[in-house]
């Protein structure tokens, strides 16, 4: 057993791991493509170009399956719907709600690679589609705590939290059933 203490001591600086510490000038600048701005949806209605409302799935309807698709969003600077993430809502009504989410449009920005807001789409009783846009949960990188994590988990968002869209913002088109 000593005899292998002594080995291990003796083979230490071969074994050593890389040292990861690094000065200033050894550290890349932080991109801002990392990082990540939760806006309020007020402003992001004013940057929407383009809106497309889910198709409502006649399976569904006919089930009598509504209620509302709540969707995390990270809009690129270029305007993009960079990425999703489904928080909420009931699987028939998911995959209309994401295909037309991904069709949004945003005007372009500079600064953060993604700014991040929520999209309620709404399936009404009726057969009707709606979407609002509503604060973001998660926490950001500028200190934005977004919303607390036991009303995501009940599934209790406050109703000041969705912004109904504006009369200044685009009409949302309907999205075409495939």
């Amino acid at each position: 057993m000593r005899s292998l203490c002594v080995l291990l001591l003796s083979l230490a600086p071969v074994l050593a791991l890389p040292n990861y510490a690094q000065t200033a000038s050894e550290i890349p600048p932080q991109a801002d493509a990392r990082r990540i701005q939760n806006v309020q949806p007020d402003e992001m209605w004013t940057r929407v170009t383009q809106c497309v409302l889910p198709y409502y799935p006649a399976v569904a309807l006919a089930a009598h399956i509504y209620g509302v698709v709540d969707i995390g969003l990270c809009v690129s600077p270029k305007g993009d719907v960079a990425n999703y993430r489904l928080l909420t809502g009931h699987p028939a009504l998911a995959g209309p709600a994401v295909s037309a989410i991904a069709q949004w449009k945003f005007q372009p920005i500079a600064g953060p690679a993604c700014s991040r807001v929520r999209a309620l789409l709404l399936f009404n009783p009726d057969g009707s589609t709606a979407v609002d846009l509503a604060h973001a949960i998660l926490a950001d990188d500028f200190g934005d705590p977004g919303l607390p994590n036991f009303l995501r988990d009940k599934g209790q968002m406050p109703d000041s939290t969705a912004v109904h869209r504006p009369r200044t913002a685009p009409e949302c088109e309907l999205a075409t059933q495939p």
